[in-house]
This record gives C-alpha cells, sequence and structure tokens, in this order.
C-alpha cells in the first residue's frame, strides 16, 4: 500500500461546553510498539451529547477540555511498529498496512487486581488513556479521538480486524454493540427452573431507542426474545426499531409512565416483561424500569453512563425486594469485541445495521452541526467520516 504521509492533521475538537473547532496537528511518529490509522468512520455516542449539554465536563476530576471526541472507531492501519503488528490484535493476528480494524476504547494498566481478576477488565484502577475523552489534546502525540483524519495508536492498545466482507457502516456498531453483547449475558445468567433471567421467548422492553437502546434489542432479538417493546420520545427512532427489532413501540411523550408500565402488563398477560432494559439514560427511568418488570424479573441499567447529579426517590421494599427483581449495572463495552463481530458479521443480513445511520458528516459539518445530537426527532446515529468533503 503507498502512502504519502501528510503534513498536518485535521481535527474537530472539542474547546468547551458546546463549542467544537477545527484545528490541525503535526503527523505523528511511531515506535516499534505503536502505530497509525486513517479514520475511516467514528461514531457520535451519547456521551459525547452529554458533553456537548455540559452535563459532564470533568473526568476523574480533571476538565476534559480541549479533547478530540470519538471512541467508535474504525479505521485503517496507515503505519505500524513491528512489535505492534503481532500483538496488538486480540486474537494475535498478525496486522498488516491496509487492514481495516476497530479500537478498544480503554488502554489499561494490566497490572491492577481487576485487570488480572475481572472479565473484561473492566474497572481498572490505574488506566492510561482513553480514546476519545482523555488525555488532552494539547498533549503530544495529540491525536487520540476519532474525530480526526488520523490517529495515534498507543503501545498495549487492543485492536480488532474487521472481515474483509463486513462494511464499515456495520462495523462501526461494534463498539455498543459489545456493550449490549454484555448486557445479555448478565441477564442470561440466572436462568433456574424457577424462571429468572432472561431466555428464548421471553419478553423485553427497551426503554429509551437511541442507537444504544436499539443495539440492546437487537441483542435481544439474536438470543430469541419473543415480544419486544419500545418506547422513546422520537416517532423517528420509534420507526427505525420497528423496522429492526420491534413488536409494539410506546410514544413516551404520549404517556404517563404509570400508563406506560399498565400498557406493558396488558401486552405481557398482567405480570410485565420478563427482561427490562434501561438505555434512555434518565435516572427516573430507572424506576419506571423496575416497576414494569415482573416479579423475578431482571432489569439491566445501560442508559446512565453520566452522573449528572441527579436522584431519584427509590422505594427499595417497592421497587426492588418485594419483587425479587435481577438488577445488573453496566458501565462497559469490554474488549472481547471478536465474538461480537462473529455475532454481527452472521446477523448481518437479518438486522440491517446501516439503517441506523441517520447522517455523516466531515469534520467541517460535526463542528458545525454538532448540536443536532440533542434533538432526537432529527437524528437517530451520526457518523462521522473525516475523509468526506464539506
Amino acid at each position: 500500500m503507498t502512502f504519502s504521509k501528510p503534513q498536518e492533521v485535521r481535527a474537530a475538537v472539542t474547546v468547551g461546553t458546546g463549542l467544537m473547532e477545527l484545528k490541525t496537528f503535526p503527523y505523528p511518529k511511531i515506535d516499534k510498539d505503536s502505530a497509525i490509522i486513517r479514520v475511516d468512520m467514528c461514531g457520535v455516542c451519547g456521551t459525547d451529547r452529554h458533553i456537548y449539554k455540559g452535563d459532564v465536563t470533568m473526568v476523574r476530576g480533571i476538565s476534559l477540555f480541549p479533547f478530540i471526541e470519538g471512541h467508535e472507531i474504525i479505521g485503517t492501519i496507515m503505519e505500524i511498529g513491528k512489535d505492534a503488528a503481532v500483538v496488538m490484535e486480540a486474537s494475535r493476528q498478525v496486522l498488516k498496512e491496509g487492514d481495516r480494524v476497530a479500537v478498544a476504547v480503554e488502554v489499561n494498566c494490566g497490572k491492577c487486581w481487576y485487570c488480572k481478576n475481572m472479565y473484561d477488565n473492566i474497572t481498572c484502577e490505574n488506566q492510561v488513556m482513553a480514546y476519545g475523552v482523555h488525555p488532552h489534546s494539547d498533549i503530544p502525540p495529540y491525536l487520540r479521538g476519532g474525530f480526526a483524519e488520523y490517529m495515534y495508536i498507543f503501545p498495549h492498545s487492543t485492536l480488532f480486524k474487521i472481515p474483509d466482507d463486513m462494511t464499515t457502516e456495520t462495523a462501526v456498531f461494534v463498539e455498543e454493540m459489545a456493550v449490549a453483547y454484555s448486557a445479555l449475558a448478565r441477564a442470561t445468567s440466572p436462568y433456574p427452573a424457577i424462571r429468572e433471567g432472561f431466555g428464548p421467548g421471553d419478553s423485553v422492553a427497551i426503554l429509551g431507542n437511541g442507537p444504544l437502546g436499539a443495539l440492546h434489542g437487537i441483542m435481544a432479538k439474536i438470543q430469541g426474545a419473543g415480544l419486544a417493546i419500545a418506547t422513546d420520545f422520537s416517532d423517528l427512532r420509534l420507526d427505525i426499531v420497528k423496522s429492526l427489532y420491534a413488536d409494539v413501540t410506546i410514544n413516551a411523550t404520549r404517556m404517563e409512565a404509570k400508563e406506560r408500565v399498565w400498557k406493558v402488563k396488558e401486552l405481557t398477560g398482567g405480570i410485565g416483561a420478563d427482561l427490562v432494559i434501561e438505555s434512555a439514560g434518565d435516572p427516573m427511568v430507572f424506576l419506571e424500569a423496575c416497576e414494569m418488570a415482573r416479579k423475578g424479573g431482571t432489569v439491566i441499567e445501560v442508559g446512565n453512563w453520566v452522573d449528572t447529579g441527579q436522584t431519584v426517590p427509590l422505594n427499595v421494599m417497592q421497587h426492588i425486594s418485594s419483587k425479587n427483581l435481577h438488577i445488573h449495572g453496566l458501565y462497559h463495552c469490554g474488549n472481547k469485541w471478536g465474538q461480537v463481530l462473529t455475532v454481527m458479521r452472521k446477523h448481518g443480513d437479518r438486522f440491517a445495521f446501516n439503517k441506523l445511520i441517520t447522517h455523516t458528516m466531515s469534520l467541517e459539518e460535526v463542528v458545525k452541526d454538532i448540536g443536532i445530537v440533542t434533538d432526537p426527532n432529527k437524528c437517530m446515529k451520526i457518523e462521522v467520516v473525516p475523509g468526506k468533503k464539506a
């Protein structure tokens, strides 16, 4: 592959709440343990929406700004060090220039108790960095986020080679789909004869159907879900999930929470859903999820990834213990994406992941129009394509 290195790299830099600017950085140099990718496509995440709105301005007590957002990254390897080529890919495939890869979000220490003992080393105490989140973009080698033409891939990063027959428009969902994979794995684990947990034929309600909720619905269907109910404020999003996984849709602007709970119970023979997934990112919706689940049912809380300081009037006896609920919190996409890519590849003909994409934006366009991410009636999934002409 012939590659002419540029002198400068353009990136969309978030400099403050609701403020993004187009800036240039020097093209970085690599060593034997690092790599450089051309960013082919990068998703705008719900976390990016919270940052734009000002719901979060700090990470680990330090200001986010300035930084290059974008952690749902698919890119093509432009340069790779000789040692990185043999150790970076998760399944130890040897990487080469021209390979398409997904980039795992975190670079973890690999040494703390959590890295050594927990599935997917989900809670590293000494995280080195997180692509698209921290450190700042004014610290060399600068290019740590997917809203840029090129990215520097740090030593000890984890990459996943994309199958040749998988489109980039599908592969770009692997990070969010990995969240759904982990969530449904938790939901299915307690499934003895007493009918707890989630299994084939069971009902599921997805509360909040942005991209993350939609992917949870798809994963539930892949695992054999029966009746699938979707709620959201946006008819645009409900129409999309109706074409992908939802048997019943409920626009939450047209029903109060108590009515929605009653409706789901009516649809499930008066008992409530076997599995309820809160992916709206609103703490109050967690209470709705607890009320909507049947006794002995399962609730997955995956939407509240940002601490906005909002609290809710949780009645532990009423909402949890009297119902024998299984409740699972999820705050990570893990790093077992190879299995996720296998699932997506196998079911790609059944579920058109690219239907979720409503906008593709160049760097100039995302700097100008990133605010659209706050309006669910105007968009589902926004993908940043740095190589796109404005």
